[in-house]
């Protein structure tokens, strides 16, 4: 991503608290290297083993009577013959959270009058780079590689927002693109680019390393940890606010331009390639759906009654309904009219208390005591997906306690010398089977169980008739708690020693081969997708909710060097507290956890990044009501179905569609999931091409691309990022 933005330099200034990798790997003597991306492009890197190097040798405020002590230890790092400069750099000047110290502007004056050698001089950091690697030459060495985790388990200390942060990153690329088609297509809308700018900003000092005061765990109700956690939770929320408010005026201005009158709901598809998907809407009680292409009904599903009045009994006047929208077109939508059913509503399949559920695809073996699935047979494969020898069923909820019994230093400030605490792992238990519902689209199973802290888990499993996946959903209800703990979700599958993928922003891992030396392996981070590979089947898990998972274990503060080679089981890892700073101590409320299964004979990378991405990127509905339209000119959008960008190679996701940030022409930007180079097709049917631009990743012109009245056409390379200008007329204007 860094090449792709065109920039020559980066650095990694690191905190090694709970930071292995700083500790365990030896990147600062290798320092400069180029280190190379999926894509086979290059920045140069410099690896520094702290973020505060003045004050670390010189003291603070700076002395240089304390330099002359620690300087040259500092230097040793760089006196083997390995490395060529004749300079280094001391890369930052203080601790953060610190008031500046203005000794700083005299240090170097005061070291080189006292002293002959070596000299020292400020620098910015690309000069100081660019000096030394200019010393350097052509000896640098490349490293490719991912530095694996590190802080990122911090984030789950306060698990409701960083949900609620995960949901509103994935769909502002929705809103984006919406909220671009909308100006296209509607000549009297434009894109309002200040909620887009809160939208991104905000989500972006979300995911910032550190959640809070210094004191927020010793000291957790203190006034400044409340107005600091006040402050960090709102950015989540502003964030959702705002996706909520672009999204809904992009398929306003949309459905307003297609040629239907109130009465309709539009389901938009923000991916490139038709998909089919789960929508829910709220309908008036004794209405139906018809569905504009074919003129078909639609069956739905009754999720629940909306009672009329809140306080008392009241007849309901709406219900929850849930539907598969089918075949809705690549970047576009498909209508449905909302009427009065002619007839009364096929009577709904009467609640059973199977624990068998069964389709073209699975057979699933319900464990009502842990609330949990005890097997899955896939039928196409005729294997067993779930380790039957496992001590905990598949999608059990668990809880960890211990972690604040002594010793703890382990676990929470990651010293792998101190002892391991006794961790103690509960399942969850008192289990029972509500229902299960065959419904339009599948069968419905709904199980409750209860564990410590955790007085109800509510799981609902979906078996679908037409997809090959499992979904799973689970309703947590959690006390807080103070005492230090950990919260997972187990997926045993029945694999001894598969082989494990997941894929992250811009490529695919294999932690057993593709992480640098010394990245620590207690917990990883997906982005859509997590691959358990045994001989020629693969089953693979779509995190919709919660990144962070373990293999083969939980966290216990092993920071262990080498993977073992029992990590079949796959630990969802959503919950903890084990941070002795900035974080949450604790934390308690409603949670929900999205998870989808699926397998095959090898699924290939590209297969599971469109399922990932469809399973994260929901479609999106929006009613046309009478505030909307209460007459029904002609419109020029289809009232059926229209596409309005397609994509010709199933590898490239165009993850948005943007306005151009010097508002010349609009951008795509593409990225290639499989790992194949290809010739990509574009059209746009909404536009009358001018011309078109490969861009680096800041919108800079670097070449022209050769245009058709609609389409044009590009290279990609493997796990690429493709960014293109195109400007044109609107066709609708």
């Amino acid at each position: 991503m860094l090449a792709a933005a065109g920039l020559k330099y980066f650095t990694s200034g690191s905190n090694p608290d709970r930071g292995p990798i700083v500790v365990l790997s030896n990147l600062e003597k290798q320092s400069p290297y180029w280190w190379q991306g999926p894509d086979g492009e290059k920045i140069l890197m410099w690896y520094s083993n702290s973020y505060g190097h003045v004050s670390a040798v010189f003291g603070m405020p700076p002395d240089i009577k304390i330099g002359r002590e620690l300087l040259p230890g500092y230097l040793q790092t760089y006196s083997s013959p390995e490395y060529k400069a004749n300079t280094v750099m001391l890369f930052g000047a203080q601790w953060e959270n610190s008031d500046l110290f203005p000794q700083q502007a005299t240090i170097a004056g005061e070291w080189n009058k006292a002293y002959a050698y070596p000299k020292i001089s400020y620098a910015g950091f690309a000069e100081a780079l660019g000096k030394i690697a200019g010393e350097v030459g052509s000896s640098m060495p490349v490293i490719k590689g991912d530095g694996g985790p590190y802080w990122e388990d911090g984030i789950y200390s306060d698990t409701q927002n960083a949900i609620l942060a995960r949901r509103a990153e994935q769909r502002a690329t929705s809103a984006e693109k919406l909220s671009t088609i909308s100006s296209l297509v509607h000549p009297f809308v434009q894109v309002d680019p200040d909620p887009l700018q809160r939208l991104w900003q905000n989500m972006l000092l979300f995911d910032e390393h550190t959640w809070g005061a210094w004191q927020s765990i010793s000291s957790p109700q203190s006034e400044e940890t409340v107005r600091q956690q006040t402050v960090k939770d709102a950015f989540a929320t502003q964030a959702e606010q705002d996706l909520e408010y672009v999204l809904e005026r992009g398929m306003a201005a949309i459905s307003d331009y297609i040629n239907d009158p109130k009465g309709t709901l539009v389901v938009f598809n923000t991916l490139n390639w038709q998909r089919s998907g789960l929508v829910e809407a709220d309908l008036r009680k004794g209405s139906e759906l018809i569905d504009l292409v074919d003129g078909k009904a639609v069956p739905y599903q009754v999720v629940s009654d909306l009672p009329a009045y809140p306080t008392g009994p009241g007849e309901p006047t709406f219900q929850r309904v849930r539907f598969v929208a089918r075949d809705v077109p690549a970047l576009g939508y498909r209508c449905y009219t909302i009427r009065q059913a002619t007839s009364a509503p096929a009577k709904e399949a009467e609640a059973k208390a199977e624990t068998t559920l069964e389709n073209a695809y699975y057979r699933i073996d319900l464990d009502p005591a842990s609330g949990a699935v005890r097997s899955i047979f896939d039928k196409e494969l005729k294997k067993e997906l779930v380790n039957a020898a496992s001590p905990y069923r598949f999608d059990q909820y668990l809880y960890v306690s211990g972690g604040d019994k002594p010793p703890y230093n382990r676990l929470v400030f990651g010293d792998a010398k101190a002892p391991a605490p006794e961790l103690t792992i509960h399942g969850a238990q008192d289990g029972r089977v509500v229902s299960v519902e065959r419904t339009p689209f599948g069968v419905v199973a709904r199980l409750q169980s209860s564990n410590m802290k955790t007085p109800r888990v509510r799981t609902e499993i979906i078996l679908f008739d037409s997809q090959k996946k499992i979904e799973f959903v689970n309703h947590v209800e959690k006390k807080k708690a103070y005492t230090k703990e950990g919260v997972y979700f187990a997926f045993p599958f029945a694999a001894d020693d598969p082989q494990i993928r997941y894929d992250l922003q811009d490529g695919f891992v294999d932690p057993t081969r593709d992480l640098l030396p010394g990245a620590a392996k207690e917990w990883f981070s997906a982005q859509h997708w997590i691959a358990v590979q045994q001989g020629d089947v693969t089953a693979a898990l779509i995190p919709t909710d919660a990144e962070l998972f373990t293999l083969g274990d939980i966290v216990r503060g092993k920071w262990p060097l080498q993977l073992n080679e029992h990590r079949g089981t796959i630990f969802s890892y959503v919950m903890n507290n084990y941070w002795h700073t900035n974080y949450a101590a604790a934390q308690g409320g409603d949670f929900t956890f999205h998870y989808v299964l699926t397998s095959g004979r090898n699924l290939q990378p590209g297969q599971l990044s469109r399922l990932g991405w469809e399973e994260m990127t929901p479609l999106e509905s929006n009613e046309i009501i009478e505030n909307d339209k209460e007459v029904s000119p002609p419109r020029p959008l289809d009232k059926g179905q229209t596409s309005f960008l397609q994509v010709s190679q199933p590898n490239v996701i165009l993850v948005n569609w943007k306005t151009a940030e010097d508002r010349q022409g609009t951008i795509l930007r593409f990225l290639e999931v499989a790992g194949e180079a290809s010739e990509v097709e574009v059209q746009i049917p909404i536009l009358q091409l001018q011309a078109a631009w490969m861009c680096n990743a800041l919108e800079e012109k670097q070449q022209a691309l050769s245009t058709a009245a609609h389409g044009l056409t590009f290279p990609v390379k493997p796990f690429q990022i493709v960014t293109v200008r195109v400007e044109g007329s609107p066709t609708m204007h």
